[in-house]
């Protein structure tokens, strides 16, 4: 068989490694040596990896590497190196991210230390690409030639991520740090999601700065910045961006990782605190607002190349448009790759191509190709985007079609770039220890949707993203339409899924799009579909999908969605149970212990979308005439919502009965939802005749819509410590007394008594025992103690560690008996 030879790397331009980087290398080199041999365990070289930006995949002894690509900014030789590693030693392909790095997979650790020296010897690093420290810091890509920025961005972004860069400041902070550059109000880096977003202005004499806002991220929790200073002097950028800095190292949270981004910081505080604690923090090092030492900037060559440039038969460039056709009526191949991928630059003459990566990916070949064009028609220069793709700037708008010819001929001219067609997804199942769906099966089912270059003009705002996890890589919930992987177990197997968030941006007015509803993973490009096949069919004059979907609101977009949620039985459809371009059923793999509450919440979300399908199936009955069976599901919708609430009460009812009356003892009198649905059992447990009205069938089943809707209310105010917000609160003696009934339950050959009250959960499946635990602990005061039986398994692994995550403290965890089939946990109270 023959062999692959490897690329042809044109001659690349180095220079020597300095000294004290070299010594960095050779640190890691040593350590990577002893985890190798196992001198040093794996959670112990871990997080001395990621600090050098080196990921685990979730495939078994190779990782991934980052390379941190400050504002995007790349030039041709460097591209090239890139390339010749990429080639020897990971895949021999490329993939650029949201935040304008561009990583390798599969590469063994063996050969890590070669990439980093190779990455030195052109300017490149892999440091603080990962771990807890200032992440890669981004920018616009059309910064320095954009027809409406205020001012260009590059040598500012390049400033800051280069004085943050192996910083002792930053080094070992609670969690991740994002800072982003934009240089007009199109807001292009999407400065609201960041820790740290700096948007240029001018005043009206003429001074420039940022407006710096702060607290923003996405993840399991989004949240947008404020404002943290509306008009930031140049001068005092750097110490502005140390001050927040030293701020979030002090106050975040180290103890629970899912609470440590800076803007859970502002969330405990208020902003009004954390802005006085920022100024604190500001003169403590020895400034003074307002402060206006010099700011030494580090700049960026882009000179523009000449305006005239010979092409490869030596003539001059006409404006032919590059494939010899031309049109008729009908867009050529190139007039639809100008009109989508290429922006005219405010330096006249002078224009921007993009080049589209399908996912951020492209291969070493490409690369060495690409790198080649941007030295033949531009100045060398690069840059990655935060939306996968790469652009060559500078270039003479009459040498377009020549370029665009190039691209064609190496698979390179996709039209769409930057649009709705160049669909945003994550690594996910690919390669990602994280990821539960694979996110870059799904955009490839969603290109037929979206076919590239012929989308129509109506979508023409609208975005596309989707992550293979909560952890929002992909940015899903600020686009129009975002999609983030889930999975759900029907029975005995779990099928893949996507929560459909809707309506998010960060142009104009920035919003956190709505999650709508879940769909499995099969269903959704029909789904899609649908939903644009809606917006066309209901929308206003002149109105786009955006305001279409601020305006038709989440639950009307829910019920027209409703249909596509329904999975059928594994026996009758074993497709949807398979995730996009998987080979084998799909399953949930162990993403770690502690996730109890997540999954109480899932059992909440899945009962009101089963209310959702059942209140469905009821109307397509009566417009059936099938009132009888229409007042059942109706009757059904009820149930299952009432259900769904009953797991705040750690209560999974095995009867219709045991429903109703768990209802009306326990959650009916906190008022969660209107008096008007007291006694349920009394209001719809009566089905009626078998010749059931049209009028009785629509009766039942706005009924039944109004508590469901009611329920879902209660939901959506409900935090995810599984508490109901704007709850009257119960008389003192009603909620909050001791529990006279916790009796120690006669143990099995008992270890010594905690002398603590005994709570028998021994047969209760998770996420129940941990509710039913919180409740019991909400009814204790601070310091005192619980001991908790639970089954070994899933109880055990997990309820401690949510019960810690919580704050609690874990003071012991034994075995009841010799086979360990039961275990006790001593758990002591902490306030909140």
């Amino acid at each position: 068989m023959d062999s692959v030879q490897p690329l042809a790397i044109p001659k690349i331009e180095t220079s020597p490694i300095p000294p004290a980087i070299a010594e960095e290398i050779e640190t890691f080199e040593a350590e990577a040596q002893r985890a190798l041999t196992g001198e040093v365990s794996g959670d112990l070289f871990k997080p001395f990896r990621l600090q050098y930006g080196i990921y685990g995949q979730r495939q078994p002894g190779v990782q991934m590497v980052r390379i941190k690509i400050p504002f995007g900014g790349i030039s041709a030789n460097q591209l090239r190196r890139v390339a010749e590693l990429a080639d020897r030693y990971a895949t021999g392909v490329g993939h650029v991210t949201t935040r304008q790095d561009i990583q390798m997979h599969f590469v063994e650790l063996k050969d890590v230390p070669a990439i980093m020296r190779g990455l030195a010897e052109v300017g490149l690093t892999t440091r603080e690409a990962c771990a807890n420290t200032v992440r890669n810091v981004t920018a616009c890509h059309l910064a320095g030639v954009c027809q409406g920025e205020v001012f260009d961005v590059t040598p500012y972004a390049k400033t800051v991520a280069y004085h943050l860069l192996r910083n002792p400041l930053n080094q070992s902070l609670p969690r991740k740090f994002k800072i982003a550059f934009s240089g007009c109000l199109h807001d292009c880096a999407l400065t609201p999601i960041h820790d740290i977003g700096l948007l240029a202005l001018k005043k009206t004499d003429g001074t420039i700065g940022f407006r710096m806002v702060a607290g923003g991220g996405l993840g399991a929790a989004p949240r947008l910045a404020q404002v943290l200073r509306g008009f930031t002097p140049m001068d005092e950028l750097i110490p502005s961006i140390e001050a927040v800095i030293k701020v979030f190292d002090t106050l975040g949270n180290r103890k629970n990782r899912n609470k440590a981004r800076m803007k859970f910081v502002i969330e405990k505080l208020g902003f009004e605190e954390f802005k006085r604690r920022w100024e604190a923090a500001y003169t403590a090092m020895g400034f003074a607002l307002p402060n206006h030492k010099p700011l030494t900037l580090l700049q960026h060559r882009d000179a523009p190349p000449p305006l005239i440039m010979p092409t490869r038969n030596g003539t001059v460039n006409g404006n032919g448009n590059g494939s010899g056709v031309h049109a008729t009526g009908r867009e050529t191949p190139f007039e639809m790759w100008k009109r989508t991928n290429v922006v005219k630059q405010k330096q006249d003459g002078y224009v921007t191509a993009a080049v589209k990566l399908f996912m951020g990916d492209i291969t070493a070949e490409q690369m060495l190709f690409v790198a080649d064009l941007a030295e033949r028609y531009s100045n060398g220069n690069l840059r990655t985007t935060i939306n996968q793709n790469l652009v060559i700037r500078w270039i003479p708008a009459d040498m377009i079609a020549d370029l665009y010819e190039d691209l064609a001929s190496r698979g390179l001219a996709d039209p769409g770039a930057e649009l709705v067609e160049d669909i945003i997804a994550c690594p996910g199942t690919d390669t990602c220890g994280l990821g539960i769906t694979s996110s870059k099966g799904l955009a490839r089912a969603l290109a037929e949707v979206f076919p590239a270059g012929r989308v129509p003009a109506d979508l023409q705002d609208v975005s596309v993203k989707i992550s293979g996890c909560h952890n929002s890589c992909a940015q899903h919930h600020i686009s129009t339409i975002g999609l983030h992987g889930v999975g759900k177990r029907l029975g005995d197997h779990v099928a893949p899924h996507y929560e459909l968030h809707l309506g998010g941006s960060v142009d104009g007015t920035p919003k956190i799009g709505q999650m709508t509803v879940k769909l499995p993973a099969k269903a959704v490009p029909a789904a899609i579909s649908h939903l644009i096949d809606v917006y066309r069919r209901d929308r206003r004059p002149n109105e786009g999908l955006p305001a279409f979907i601020a305006r038709a609101g989440k639950n009307k977009l829910k019920d027209e969605l409703i249909p596509y949620t329904i999975v059928p039985p594994y026996h009758e459809d074993p497709t949807f149970y398979y995730d996009w371009e998987g080979e084998e059923e799909f399953v949930l793999e162990d993403l770690g212990p502690g996730e109890c509450a997540g999954g109480a919440l899932e059992m909440i979300e899945n009962g009101i979308l089963e209310a959702d399908q059942e209140l469905y199936q009821a109307k397509l009955l009566v417009e059936k005439h099938q009132y009888s069976v229409s007042v059942n599901k109706s009757y059904r919708a009820v149930l299952a919502a009432a259900k769904a609430l009953l797991v705040t009460e750690g209560l999974d009812p095995a009867t219709d009965a045991e429903v109703f009356q768990e209802f009306e003892r326990r959650l009916a009198p906190k008022g969660i939802v209107p008096s008007m649905y007291r006694d349920l059992g009394k209001q719809v447990g009566d089905l009626g005749p078998k010749d059931t009205t049209a009028q009785s069938a629509q009766e039942k089943m706005t009924f039944a819509k109004g508590f469901v809707d009611a329920c879902r209310a209660a939901t959506e105010k409900m935090g995810k410590d599984l508490k109901f917000g704007a709850v009257p609160e119960e008389p003192r003696q009603a909620v909050a007394a001791k529990p006279a009934a916790i009796q120690p339950a006669p143990a099995p050959a008992a270890p010594a008594p905690t002398g603590a009250p005994v709570y028998d959960l021994r047969g209760v499946a998770c996420p129940l025992n941990y509710v039913k635990t919180k409740l019991k602990l909400e009814m204790m005061d601070a310091g005192e103690r619980l001991e908790v039986w639970l089954d070994a398994g899933e109880p055990i692994k997990n309820v401690p560690m949510s019960l810690k995550n919580d704050g609690h403290k874990i003071l012991l965890q034994e075995a009841l008996e010799p086979e360990a089939a039961h275990y006790r946990v001593l758990v002591e109270k902490v306030e909140a």
